[in-house]
């Protein structure tokens, strides 16, 4: 969608086997694309990214947090460090990180847009989703945290909520279940491109339901 409307799109990814079916994609736009191998819950990668696009591109004016992970089916007791440490850094430092290293150039700017990715799980705990929950409960809270300090700085930040979307891994994984009442990632987009458009001026620190019938 941004693709479309001009914008050139710098997109971060972690494994070389992402890239082809990325490009195959967006072969349409390919002088608007740019890739860099970022994994985005290292502080340093992630400052260093930010500084090459700023210096590239002269400025960021839209950072969509996108980046993120399930781990469900384990109750609190059952579940090891490892994979509650995933959950939070995958789902929430990852959009920490982000906005700690664009924020300081969009106030220089005095404007900016930031989209978070939460989730309607984010919205109350459930039996074996803890950390999932956890992880995406902070993503709200601190997209709210983040507009308190920045709504006199022409800065508007974020979230949406989204269930389960309509994916091909999604279906794969719950082939019983009645596809028409997700959503798809095209309306989702839809959503993410008016946040950062003028006619959202007036929204900040919103936390936006975008599951449907989900």
């Amino acid at each position: 969608m941004f693709l479309q409307d001009g914008f050139q799109i710098a997109v971060t990814y972690v494994f070389d086997s992402e890239v082809d079916p990325f490009l195959e994609h967006t072969i349409d736009f390919e002088q608007q694309v740019n890739l860099h191998q970022v994994d985005v819950t290292d502080p340093i990668q992630v400052q260093r990214f930010t500084a090459t696009i700023i210096d590239q591109f002269k400025g960021i004016d839209v950072v969509a947090n996108i980046a993120g992970g399930f781990i469900g089916g384990l109750s609190v007791s059952e579940m090891d460090m490892e994979k509650w440490d995933f959950m939070m850094d995958l789902n929430l430092k990852s959009v920490f990180l982000m906005c700690k290293a664009v924020l300081p150039h969009m106030v220089e700017r005095g404007s900016g847009k930031i989209v978070n990715v939460s989730a309607r799980a984010g919205l109350a705990g459930a039996a074996g989703m803890g950390a999932y929950c956890v992880s995406k409960a902070g993503v709200r809270t601190l997209t709210e945290s983040i507009a308190e300090e920045v709504k006199d700085k022409g800065i508007n930040i974020n979230a949406i909520m989204p269930s389960i979307i309509d994916t091909q891994a999604n279906r794969q994984s719950m082939p019983k279940a009645d596809f028409s009442k997700w959503v798809s990632p095209q309306k989702i987009a839809k959503v993410v491109r008016f946040l950062v458009s003028e006619d959202a001026q007036i929204i900040n620190g919103a936390a936006i339901p975008v599951y449907g019938q989900a």
